[in-house]
């Protein structure tokens, strides 16, 4: 039994070093409990909960038919924002967001058949989650970061099945667990 997500790969290139850069600068401004590191960064699509090796393997097949129509899409990381009920500060992402959206939408239903619908928000937003805090002010407003996300840019190519794995102080690691590539090329390559 084990954790699972289904995501998107964040890159360490061009990504990785961008969002660590935000992290310095939101650290004064926040009580933050922990920072991700670049390895760690990620868009969750969904959330799976703890399933079974007999789960995953239908997670598997209940997701592979659906990439045979999937092309990829760009996205930059675009603003800093924050849930502050949950006390979690991330960026958000801008770019080709439709087929991102399309891409959530064609997948809850299936998924649902699994019990994933339980943990889906009202509306998909997707972010990178940055860092957990520990308080929050209700008032407060993340600072304009566009300075820093010149060039953060990427292709997405895949949809990954990640395990959430507990690694200590360190907290979590994701490895993928399967890849799910997506089919056609981008339109106009």
């Amino acid at each position: 039994m084990g954790r699972y997500f289904l995501g998107l790969e964040v890159p360490q290139e061009p990504c990785g070093r961008t969002l660590i850069k935000v992290e310095e600068r939101l650290e004064p401004l926040l009580d933050v409990k922990k920072w991700y590191r670049s390895e760690q960064f990620h868009i969750t699509t969904h959330f799976l909960g703890d399933l079974d090796a007999g789960q995953v393997q239908r997670v598997i097949e209940l997701v592979t038919p659906h990439m045979a129509a999937q092309q990829p899409f760009q996205l930059r990381i675009d603003h800093a924002g924050w849930f502050p009920r949950a006390k979690v500060v991330w960026c958000g992402v801008s770019g080709d967001v439709a087929p991102l959206q399309a891409l959530y939408a064609v997948l809850a239903e299936p998924l649902n058949t699994l019990g994933a619908g339980r943990f889906a928000h009202d509306q998909f937003r997707p972010h990178i989650t940055l860092g957990r805090l520990r308080s929050t002010d209700p008032h407060w407003q993340p600072p304009d970061v566009a300075d820093l996300l010149q060039g953060a840019e990427w292709d997405v190519t895949a949809l990954h099945l990640y395990e959430s794995v507990s690694a200590g102080p360190e907290g979590p690691q994701y490895p993928v667990r399967h890849t799910f590539p997506f089919a056609k090329k981008r339109v106009g390559s």
